[in-house]
């Protein structure tokens, strides 16, 4: 920044990521040449580590940057410093890690049978997995997506958070492969990726030797897309979204 006599941004704006109504996959501004876009993807991947050490605060914004790293833009660029100053701005940001364990009240939620739809099956247990020991932990997982947030695509983005007890331990922000014409279809993909990462991370942790109470509790802010989950009489009308219920 110092030799393009630059430098990051103060005040005020430093309170968002980016401008609230920027949309990265609308910007029109010039292409960057060779050396600034190398320069865009390597910042891309600091910006990406960040998140991985534990800035989930700045997920979502790198991940919609993230995919124009081969065709990146002047205002791209700029959206990029911008997130930069904000994390200058909050550099002595926190993750807690609660060991409270949260437990939900089940007779606040309806309990269908699913027994005549999937029989009498239990969770896959691996084979060698070592005997538990310590406490067990409450699994939960938080899943919400942008439906159509994309201007250009269309596409709907993925959100989300996966608690141990009252700890965040895991984070996912990434946009969906297919166009959903409504809020339903992308609130059960996003769903089905939260199932299929609490999946892998159940296994993971068994592998470790860490017990686990109960089944995950799942959170959506859906209403129709719970009513779905939970009762088996549900008619599902497309088959990509009725699939989620075979696997």
């Amino acid at each position: 920044l110092k030799k393009e006599g630059l430098a990051l941004a103060t005040g005020r704006s430093t309170e968002r990521r980016y401008p609230e109504k920027y949309r990265p996959e609308v910007d029109t501004t010039e292409e960057l040449s060779d050396s600034l876009t190398n320069r865009y993807q390597q910042y891309i991947g600091i910006l990406r580590w960040a998140i991985e050490l534990g800035r989930l605060d700045i997920h979502a914004e790198v991940s919609k940057l993230s995919s124009f790293s081969a065709n990146s833009r002047r205002g791209h660029l700029k959206a990029v410093y911008s997130i930069f100053a904000y994390l200058n701005k909050h550099l002595r940001s926190k993750i807690v890690f609660d060991r409270t364990c949260v437990r939900v009240d089940e007779d606040l939620f309806y309990q269908g049978n699913w027994d005549d739809f999937y029989g009498h099956v239990k969770e896959q247990m691996p084979i060698s997995k070592p005997p538990p020991r310590g406490n067990p932990v409450i699994m939960s997982l938080f899943s919400d997506a942008d439906h159509a947030g994309n201007l250009l695509t269309r596409r709907s983005h993925t959100g989300l958070l996966i608690y141990l007890n009252n700890a965040i331990i895991d984070w996912y922000s990434k946009g969906q492969a297919t166009v959903e014409s409504s809020t339903f279809g992308s609130e059960t993909i996003a769903l089905r990726t939260g199932i299929d990462k609490v999946q892998a991370l159940r296994y993971k942790l068994y592998m470790m030797g860490i017990p686990i109470e109960g089944s995950t509790n799942i959170f959506c802010d859906n209403k129709t897309v719970c009513d779905t989950a939970r009762k088996p009489d549900a008619r599902l009308n497309k088959k990509h979204n009725a699939i989620n219920f075979l696997d």
